[in-house]
């Protein structure tokens, strides 16, 4: 006969889930890129950084004339710009906000489906920041796949609260804080790419919305 689960020990589950193993490589991926560009400029290698970002960066010229400067390079980067970030800032702020979201999502779509949202939104930022800035580049960073995170989760609450008639005023303040908080970006760092955040919250949001669709609505509680 199994051990009775401790009711503590479930609830502080519920309360903290744990990040999903591919969530927390990607943080240490992030992290240790940074950490060999920040030590490879003390020790005056500052080339390490340009070498990372015209490789790693994404360049929209390169997705407009279809080929780079390596076998290759028009397909790699739309991954390796996702683990480069401008500075300690830049990559604070994006994995607070991914440990934030992926907590949250997790609960609803589980791991490996957050996992293609995150690679979707991910191509979808790049590709709509090279419709939109053809002539931009470098752009770096995970902003655009975390925000396809948020967008998920917005399209998964809202069309999950439409199916179960629910309001939906608490889904409204969620779109709001998502958009002040791309317009703050935006005010307070005006390099960022909000071009690639508004492709990867479209992005989430559609696959949100359609991963909700496809579950079957529970029946309600009186």
């Amino acid at each position: 006969m199994a051990a009775p689960t401790d009711p503590f020990v479930v609830v502080q589950d519920r309360a903290q889930p744990r990040l999903p193993v591919w969530v927390r490589a990607v943080i240490v991926l992030c992290c240790l890129v940074q950490a060999l560009i920040l030590a490879a400029e003390l020790l005056g290698y500052p080339i390490v950084r340009q070498a990372a970002l015209f490789l790693g960066g994404f360049w929209s010229p390169v997705v407009w004339a279809g080929q780079g400067i390596f076998p290759g390079h028009l397909l790699t980067m739309f991954v390796t710009y996702g683990f480069l970030h401008a500075g300690l800032l830049h990559l604070g702020m994006n994995m607070l906000s991914l440990v934030a979201i992926a907590r949250e999502l997790h609960r609803l779509i589980g791991a490996r489906r957050m996992a293609v949202v995150y690679a979707v939104s991910q191509v979808a930022a790049a590709l709509l920041f090279a419709v939109m800035t053809p002539d931009g580049g470098p752009m770096i960073g995970a902003s655009g796949a975390i925000f396809g995170l948020a967008g998920a989760l917005i399209g998964f609450a809202a069309m999950t609260g439409w199916r179960r008639k629910r309001p939906l005023g608490q889904l409204w303040r969620g779109v709001a804080v998502m958009v002040v908080l791309n317009v703050a970006l935006t005010v307070l760092m005006p390099s960022i790419a909000w071009e690639a955040h508004l492709g990867g919250a479209l992005a989430g949001l559609l696959l949100g919305a359609g991963m909700a669709r496809g579950r079957s609505p529970r029946p309600s509680a009186f």
